[in-house]
């Protein structure tokens, strides 16, 4: 047990001796954890935290036993509570998530390096049987992780029976905790009904599950590993916090593989996760392959354009209506325009951000607005009027990059779709006596 104990810790990498915050219940897994850590203290400096659940009746008991603990042998000792009176649904889950937070709350405050817990081998086989039952997500599957983020676990390869031998044999005070005997709790129900039937079949339960552990991280490696290398190609590309994916390299790839490469560009800032529902929503919104449509996911949004399949978490439309006067000049964090009176060109730029038009029913002013749906113009170079949507559409425009394109306009008359057309009306003739200079620069 020491042994296993010793590899685990090296497995931090650390050249430091660390300082773990033990979460101790009282009960006999914990318990053992602790006299471990104190018999041992040359592994690591230790602090320990009682979350007292308050939700049965050793509670107290569990407490003043861990107290006493620390304080006979000069342990730091700290308990923490939780407000369980508002908890009556998905109970095992609800105070995980509390507990947790306590947890991290707690390990700041004392400077501890991680929060230590005492999950072990067959707290494992319970974990996966619960992930299977719930569908839960491929990366689940995995179980208890060893290490996740600031939590670490240890004695995830020490069994059950040897934590009994080690409380024996050292004689470790502990109190069982009475809610591990309620069956209508899901893990309670697979502990003492069903993973006794499946030992009488397989002994030694754990090795097949660790192996089935080991075998689910090597194809999750193997997953991630080429999500990165998707994300790395020419593949996809980002431009003004939007990503363009090449939608049918995208679309050929499995599912699970298209999830992982939304997940990593998704979790740039903050971890993001998929729950079942969004799984099965996304991959029928994908397998339409309806061109223009588009879903939220949490807070991102996902479209599928003609030949890419757009990703951004950039989803404020920013509202414009400025009436800009000669030499005035317009800014936020989307564009910048500038217009003024000036002499013909002699060379016509090549360069979106420009336009030379005739000015000649200026009022002395332009406005600059959003584009609306019901806006027409007359594209240069085209005979009549078109939508100026349906024209954004021929231009391959994405539905993101539409909402934001701007209309620069003579009173209500569109002038100049902003980087993209002037209008067949504002043009330049050999005739055209008072010129203007526009420029329109995207950020």
């Amino acid at each position: 047990m020491k042994n296993k104990i010793i590899d685990s810790i090296k497995s931090l990498q650390s050249h430091k001796k660390q300082h773990f915050l033990l979460a101790v219940s009282g009960g006999i897994d914990s318990m053992v954890m602790l006299d471990f850590f104190n018999r041992n203290s040359n592994l690591a400096d230790i602090s320990v935290c009682y979350v007292n659940h308050n939700y049965h009746s050793d509670s107290e008991k569990m407490n003043v036993l861990v107290s006493t603990y620390c304080n006979d042998n000069n342990i730091p000792y700290i308990e923490s509570s939780i407000d369980s009176s508002k908890i009556k649904s998905n109970i095992e889950a609800q105070f995980r998530e509390k507990r947790y937070f306590e947890l991290i709350k707690v390990c700041k405050k004392v400077n501890a390096d991680y929060v230590v817990t005492a999950h072990h081998a067959n707290d494992q086989i319970e974990t996966i049987l619960m992930k299977i039952l719930n569908s839960s997500s491929f990366s689940s599957m995995r179980g208890i992780q060893s290490l996740n983020n600031n939590i670490f676990r240890p004695m995830l390869s020490i069994t059950k029976d040897q934590i009994i031998e080690y409380a024996k044999k050292n004689k470790v005070i502990y109190i069982p905790d009475p809610t591990n005997e309620d069956t209508a709790l899901t893990r309670n129900f697979l502990r003492k009904k069903v993973i006794p039937l499946l030992e009488n079949i397989k002994p030694n339960l754990y090795k097949p599950f660790k192996d089935f552990q080991n075998k689910t991280n090597d194809v999750e490696d193997l997953l991630s590993f080429t999500t990165n290398e998707f994300i790395k190609s020419d593949d996809i590309s980002l431009s003004q916090d939007i990503y363009y994916i090449n939608k049918k390299r995208f679309l050929s790839l499995p599912f699970l593989l298209r999830i992982s490469i939304i997940k990593k560009i998704l979790s740039n800032k903050v971890e993001f996760y998929f729950s079942k529902n969004l799984l099965v929503e996304l991959s029928a919104f994908l397998e339409k392959e309806v061109i223009g449509s588009e879903k939220m996911i949490n807070n991102a949004k996902i479209l599928i354009d003609r030949d890419y399949i757009l990703l951004t978490e950039k989803l404020d439309v920013i509202s414009i209506y400025r009436e800009v006067k000669a030499g005035e000049v317009v800014e936020n964090d989307e564009f910048s325009f500038y217009w003024d009176y000036d002499k013909r060109p002699k060379h016509f730029l090549k360069d979106p951000t420009f336009e030379y038009v005739d000015a000649e029913r200026f009022n002395n002013k332009l406005v600059v607005r959003n584009v609306d749906n019901d806006d027409v113009f007359s594209p240069l170079g085209l005979s009549g009027t078109k939508k100026v949507s349906q024209y954004l559409t021929d231009q391959k425009v994405s539905a993101f990059e539409k909402s934001k394109i701007i209309a620069i306009c003579n009173e209500k008359d569109i002038v100049w779709v902003a980087g993209k057309q002037i209008s067949n009306n504002y043009k330049l003739t050999k005739n055209s006596k008072l010129i203007a200079k526009l420029n329109f620069f995207r950020k």
